[in-house]
């Protein structure tokens, strides 16, 4: 997958936001189609700045994107509609050192065992 394709597909969900209900439905019918192709083995890499660089408020927001050096995204978590800021993955460790880490997603999950030791993880404070 190229930036600009990856870049495509995080983009369709917030074209509404972007631009008008008409630009929007013409802009994710034609990105829907250069995916199609893509996905087929077609290089749409040329179309696709094309297309992005025919409407201002999407090429600033390309160029926003592609100038951000978290994109492509590299978090491996990101929170859900209604998440409170003070929310995030609970991080347990093995109480001798790193030997097992794990990441507790839901309360109803029951915190493992150390796979070297045979003891339950710790939470690791400040998490």
């Amino acid at each position: 997958m190229s930036v600009l394709t990856d870049l495509a597909r995080k983009l369709l969900p917030r074209l509404g936001l972007l631009v008008d209900h008409a630009e929007a439905t013409r802009l994710t019918d034609a990105i829907e189609q250069l995916l199609r192709e893509h996905d087929k083995g077609v290089d749409v890499d040329t179309r696709l700045a094309e297309l992005f660089s025919s409407v201002p408020a999407i090429e600033r927001h390309v160029s926003d994107a592609l100038s951000d050096p978290r994109i492509p995204q590299k978090t491996p978590y990101e929170p859900l509609a209604g998440d409170g800021a003070g929310s995030s993955l609970q991080r347990y460790e093995c109480p001798y050192g790193p030997h097992s880490t794990w990441f507790r997603s839901s309360l109803s999950q029951e915190v493992p065992l150390c796979a070297e030791h045979q003891i339950p993880l710790r939470l690791v404070p400040g998490r």
